[in-house]
């Protein structure tokens, strides 16, 4: 079988199940479960929420720790395939569909803690959108409760022409998949697009885009304030060394609501 043309695939599956196939999802929830662990401490009866859960591979992860985690995302794409992988055998977990604007409404509120991960928050795509889900972050935790958040350090990576994050390796019925990231500044947005390239009786290639909102530290400083949320650290990786604005790959951000 030859490979392709460019953007096209021989294979049927969906682009939720792309998503899935373009990150190794045993390494990534190695590095976060266990610090999302410490950062909220024991499972209080507030739970957890995912804002922007994807196909809910924390959420599960998280539930199986003993959290009540719900996990709200707008894509119903997502949420379908969450549920589907997690069916009944997680009733420590629920899914949401829900924008940012609308956690507040569609969520009872009063968790012990809040995270977003993945760049999720840049995905809101305008200064106003991120701004909102922040606001919305602070309304939904309890007081004391903790606020996670982790997109990427936008700043460095503005001065690099071309810039490209990867390769991810994954691996998935025995079949290996490498993605790369292609990002593209301009103006107040990032046009962010995923190649995922695998070899099976010749090399194939899915491709897909999506648009950003390159957050900084200074505007999360901001507008934590404005959601009632205190920073108390920030961090360039899951290894919690101190953020480094000129050479960090994430943008990880803790705080506390007051």
């Amino acid at each position: 079988m030859s490979a392709p043309e460019p953007g096209q695939t021989s294979d049927t599956f969906s682009s939720v199940q792309w998503y899935d196939r373009s990150i190794n999802w045993s390494a990534r929830l190695g590095r976060e479960i266990p610090v999302l662990r410490e950062v909220f401490g024991s499972p209080g009866d507030g739970g957890l929420l995912d804002a922007g859960c994807g196909t809910g591979r924390q959420v599960q992860a998280l539930a199986d720790c003993g959290y009540a985690v719900t996990g709200a995302d707008m894509n119903e794409e997502m949420l379908a395939e969450a549920r589907r992988r997690i069916g009944a055998t997680c009733p420590r977990a629920q899914f949401i569909c829900a924008a940012y604007d609308e956690l507040c409404q569609k969520t009872p509120g009063g968790f012990d803690g809040v995270y977003c991960l993945g760049n999720a928050l840049a995905a809101s795509g305008s200064e106003m959108g991120v701004r909102r889900a922040v606001g919305q972050f602070g309304r939904c935790l309890s007081p004391g409760g903790r606020l996670f958040v982790q997109v990427l350090n936008f700043e460095p990576m503005k001065r690099e022409v071309p810039c490209v994050l990867g390769p991810r390796v994954s691996k998935i019925d025995n079949q290996e998949y490498i993605s790369l990231r292609h990002f593209h500044f301009s103006a107040d947005t990032v046009q962010v697009t995923n190649m995922t390239m695998w070899y099976r009786d010749g090399w194939h290639q899915r491709a897909h885009c999506g648009s950003l909102y390159p957050v900084s530290l200074t505007q999360m400083q901001s507008w934590c304030a404005e959601a009632g949320v205190r920073i108390d650290e920030t961090w360039s990786g899951y290894d919690r060394s101190a953020f480094d604005p000129s050479a960090a790959t994430d943008l990880i951000i803790v705080g506390t609501k007051t």
